[in-house]
């Protein structure tokens, strides 16, 4: 590949990663402000075009209000109310088709100008895969809350999240492959490699936890720290008939559920904290590369700047669970699994340098 042609193609990857982040930040603001359920078609060509009319206005607010959602909750929701809700729905889905078009724009040039061999090249099909896929996938989300149920499926609701977060990753991957020159910078390391996996596994665990209990609205149960409510494993678990009914369709009043959800969260995020500065010891002075070494160095970092989000959010969880916090929490993650990722990158199981 052509050098040129790798930095032009790094920068492409680049702004993917970029507007793949910004699109998890759009859905946690619509999920954290009810907006999910406020456009009840999937047009993917004319629903580009907001509406233009008092007209449509009204012809979308008509339709809003044969949900359950608005039906069981937003009765008194007025036009400018519900504005506010399709706007933010409205971005999530206007990002997605233009993340559609950037990847299909760029890969058309690319193959137009022979940049691209038959191995990167089924690199990237995989992501029109995984796109395809997650579009699907957060249709049946919304579609979970649009029959008989006025939220939207968490199970469901995780799902698609834990999805966007694996093209997230695999966008990461895909640019330090690219922009590093393939496997020249891999470091022969099989036990780190080992233990970056499980650090990977871990960190996905969570955040489908993270997803499921953010569906539940669980950090609502138990809105202190250190303890829950004063008890380290909540009291609940072993005084309430066991439910899952909770984790499958939103329930405000699945305590079970959401204790228990709130505590694997907490102990998983425990976990984590310490397997990953164990690791970054594992890793110092492994390489002379500073660009890796600049990754390690954020690692622990960018760990314990998650764990203080997620502190900071659950003890906000006060009757509502706070957009600004949530939000924050979420984007610490994607750091956190692109630093990940960038390192679990590096690190191979067979010698690769000469």
């Amino acid at each position: 590949m052509p050098p040129i042609a790798r930095k032009i193609i790094g920068a492409w990857l680049i702004a993917g990663c970029c507007m793949v982040f910004f699109q998890v930040i759009i859905g946690g603001v619509t999920r954290l402000t009810g907006s999910g359920l406020s456009i009840t078609k999937w047009d993917i060509v004319t629903g580009t075009i907001p509406p233009l009319s008092e007209a449509k206005w009204q012809d979308e607010f008509g339709k809003y209000q044969q949900t359950p959602q608005y039906n069981l909750i937003n009765q008194d929701m007025d036009l400018s109310e519900f504005k506010f809700i399709y706007f933010w729905e409205f971005f999530h889905r206007f990002n997605a088709r233009l993340l559609g078009v950037v990847f299909l724009a760029g890969l058309f040039y690319f193959i137009y100008k022979k940049w691209i061999d038959r191995d990167l090249m089924i690199k990237l099909s995989m992501l029109f895969v995984l796109g395809a896929l997650i579009a699907t996938l957060g249709w049946i989300m919304v579609a979970s809350g649009l029959i008989d149920k006025p939220y939207v499926s968490p199970l469901k609701l995780s799902t698609h999240l834990f999805f966007a977060l694996i093209i997230l990753s695999y966008l990461v991957w895909l640019t330090v492959y690219v922009m590093r020159e393939g496997d020249k910078v891999r470091i022969y390391a099989p036990k780190q490699r080992r233990i970056a996996l499980l650090v990977m596994l871990l960190l996905f665990i969570q955040l489908f936890l993270g997803g499921i209990l953010s569906g539940m609205k669980a950090g609502l149960a138990y809105p202190t720290w250190p303890t829950m409510n004063g008890e380290w494993i909540p009291s609940a678990l072993s005084n309430m008939p066991v439910k899952w009914g909770g984790i499958l369709y939103y329930d405000a009043t699945a305590f079970w559920e959401a204790s228990l959800i709130q505590l694997l969260h907490r102990c998983t995020a425990y976990l984590l904290v310490i397997v990953i500065i164990y690791f970054f010891f594992q890793l110092r002075g492994l390489s002379k590369d500073k660009v890796f070494n600049t990754g390690v160095t954020l690692f622990p970092f960018a760990v314990l700047l998650q764990a203080t989000l997620g502190i900071i959010t659950v003890i906000h969880c006060i009757g509502h669970v706070p957009v600004l916090w949530g939000v924050l929490h979420q984007a610490g993650a994607m750091l956190l699994l692109a630093n990940t990722t960038f390192i679990y990158y590096h690190l191979s199981s067979r010698k690769v340098n000469p």
